[in-house]
């Protein structure tokens, strides 16, 4: 493997498991030691250089594929696999551009002709700045490529197609969901229909592959979303998630392999009474409780196999949606409960950016009532980028002393170009407001800066520091791992008492943080958040927008992953990056650990990968391997106490 990582010549790489299921088991590495500590788990792997992926419009990873049987390659061409993460979840009419198209054909038809193949196979690409690489080749086997594209060959060879795989709920058989698609027009009948859909795979409550037809992929994305509302569980009532306090007494999570407080402790079962947590127990004490079960109406949630952490603490949320520097058309989509519980946050502060026009103060405050009525905790910041920024009740100052969920202002664009470029006045009026503010209400009352790629870094905030009474802890500067020159500001903003907050979705926030834990940098001033729901614009030289993306809700876990496996860093200097740091600095009481009187905000994760398995959020179970609570509107139900 060592040899293998020197003949690449290139710093980071990725480390495939060859027998392994799509995506599972695949590392990224960036240095010769965690190379040297690999112990195939998974047997022999593939080392890949990893390469910057070129995506499509909606934000996927352009990964083509091609399927042959015999010499002859079915259908017309290329579909786009829809990857998830590492895992492919369906295929689609590929996106890639023509000549991308027509070089991966003739390398195809190259290797067609050189292997002379009597079965099934295939070959899958990557994009990279246009052009085609190849990733995979297989033969001697189908795949579930095979079937939709062998399918629309037979039964609808000049129609478009689009394949998905979902999980199907445990109470829907395939006679039923036929019946349904039958009465909504929607059944592809072979050898009879010309659009529709057609179940090719369907195994209730675990897995199922779809395929749609139809003219064009508009059409096809309509029967998609038809048949996807069919596979919802129709629950008879929705119900708001707060009356489960009144059920739910007392929750017991027994037998956890470890408990993070953030930090460590002995004790292995947790007791929950209402919202909050209320024993930290042995194992004496838990049995004692579970013996008493009947009496006191106790949910029993048995953590065998997991550790216990406290729930994540986000203050950097677009819980109404973000972006817009494209148009209207790039705005991003608001945030959902039940993405945010699936991505760890149990606590989240909603945000404001660019956009302040098309989205405003007023939807933002409602949609955290609506998260904190539908089960998590909501905050937010008033103020956009531009400063003298919006408000709800004409003030800074006001908004954070009568607004209950307001605890300051941001995210405020510094030595950034899509700013109002303000000067160090306004910047010290807005920061005076929002410590004022925090003093008459009790909150936090913090300065949250956006700090964009400007010439400038941390100056105008270090002058309003020097310059005014104003003290450091008042401002929040974000995006510190933006530039190498920001980390070192960072470092020494942290050094004069002042705190950083990194975003987590790129690897220079890995080096950040390695960087100011090896400098001496205290730890517990430094905060990582998400920018879920964000817009992820990638600039040129020349401030040109070049990539468009939007931010999804399970960045932090997957740093969380990167930095204990990758980085070999232990979980107690991890995790309170994102509870414990955030919950103090923003003074949000209860929050951020594991502890007597505290809320019960606790996540289960497996002890081997880290996946996140339960999750319990204000006392309440909103997570289970097989359900997530969605709000009103959601289709499932929660599972039996």
């Amino acid at each position: 493997l060592v040899e293998a990582y020197r003949l690449l010549k290139c710093k980071e790489v990725v480390v495939k498991p060859i027998y392994g299921a799509a995506g599972e088991g695949i590392l990224f590495l960036s240095e010769l030691e965690q190379l040297k500590m690999y112990d195939f788990p998974m047997g022999d792997v593939c080392l890949e250089e990893m390469l910057d992926l070129d995506k499509a419009p909606d934000g996927l990873v352009l990964s083509p594929a091609m399927h042959y049987n015999e010499k002859s390659l079915i259908g017309t061409g290329l579909v786009d696999q829809i990857m998830i993460g590492t895992t492919s979840m369906g295929w689609r009419k590929s996106m890639a551009p023509k000549v991308f198209q027509k070089t991966a054909n003739r390398y195809m038809q190259s290797i067609l002709s050189a292997t002379q193949p009597k079965g099934p196979g295939g070959a899958e690409f990557l994009s990279v700045k246009g052009m085609p690489v190849l990733s995979s080749v297989y033969g001697g086997v189908f795949t579930r490529g095979h079937a939709p594209k062998l399918f629309q060959a037979m039964h609808a060879p000049d129609q478009a197609m689009y394949c998905w795989e979902r999980r199907p709920p445990d109470s829907l058989d395939i006679s039923t969901l036929w019946k349904r698609l039958k009465a909504q027009g929607c059944a592809f009948v072979p050898g009879k229909s010309t659009s529709g859909v057609f179940p090719l795979s369907f195994t209730r409550g675990k897995s199922a592959m779809f395929v749609a037809i139809a003219k064009d992929d508009i059409g096809c994305m309509v029967l998609h979303d038809k048949t996807s509302r069919m596979l919802e569980e129709r629950a008879r009532i929705p119900v708001p998630i707060a009356p489960m306090q009144s059920q739910i007494k007392f929750i017991l999570i027994k037998n956890a392999e470890a408990i993070y407080t953030p930090d460590l402790i002995s004790a292995r079962h947790i007791l929950v009474a209402g919202r909050e947590i209320v024993g930290l127990l042995d194992d004496a004490a838990a049995a004692a409780m579970e013996s008493v079960k009947a009496g006191i109406q106790t949910r029993i949630i048995d953590a065998t196999g997991c550790i216990v952490v406290p729930g994540f603490v986000d203050c950097h949320v677009h819980i109404t949606g973000g972006g817009g520097e494209l148009g209207p058309a790039s705005r991003t989509p608001e945030g959902k409960v039940d993405e945010m519980i699936q991505g760890g946050m149990t606590t989240v502060v909603g945000v404001l950016g660019t956009d302040c026009v098309s989205r405003s103060l007023e939807n933002l405050v409602v949609k955290a009532r609506a998260l904190n009525d539908e089960g998590i905790t909501a905050y937010m910041w008033t103020g956009a980028y531009r400063l003298p920024g919006p408000t709800l009740t004409g003030s800074v100052r006001r908004d954070i002393s009568l607004i209950e969920q307001c605890i300051g202002a941001g995210e405020c664009a510094i030595s950034d170009h899509r700013g109002s470029q303000p000067d160090t006045r306004i910047i010290a009026e807005t920061a005076a407001e929002c410590r004022v503010g925090g003093m008459l209400s009790g909150k936090a009352g913090v300065m949250y800066c956006h700090m964009g790629p400007g010439n400038g870094l941390l100056a105008p905030l270090w002058k309003c520091v020097n310059e005014t009474d104003i003290p450091i802890q008042t401002f929040l500067p974000t995006h510190m791992e933006r530039t190498e020159e920001l980390i070192e500001d960072g470092a020494k903003w942290c050094k004069a008492g002042g705190y950083v907050d990194l975003t987590c979705r790129t690897l220079k926030a890995q080096f950040a943080l390695k960087k100011y834990f090896a400098d001496d940098v205290p730890l517990d001033h430094v905060l990582v958040s998400s920018d879920s729901y964000g817009s992820l614009p990638t600039y040129d030289e020349d401030g040109k927008l070049v990539r468009y993306a939007a931010a999804n809700t399970k960045a932090l876990l997957q740093f969380l992953w990167k930095m204990y496996f990758q980085e070999l860093w232990p979980l107690e200097r991890i995790l309170p990056c994102f509870t414990r740091n955030p919950a103090r600095f923003l003074k949000l009481k209860g929050k951020g650990s594991i502890a007597l009187g505290f809320d019960a905000d606790l996540l289960l994760l497996d002890k081997s990968m880290l996946k996140l398995r339960s999750v319990v959020a204000k006392g309440n179970l909103v997570m289970t391997p097989k359900w997530t609570h969605a709000g009103m509107f959601g289709s499932s139900a929660p599972p039996p106490a």
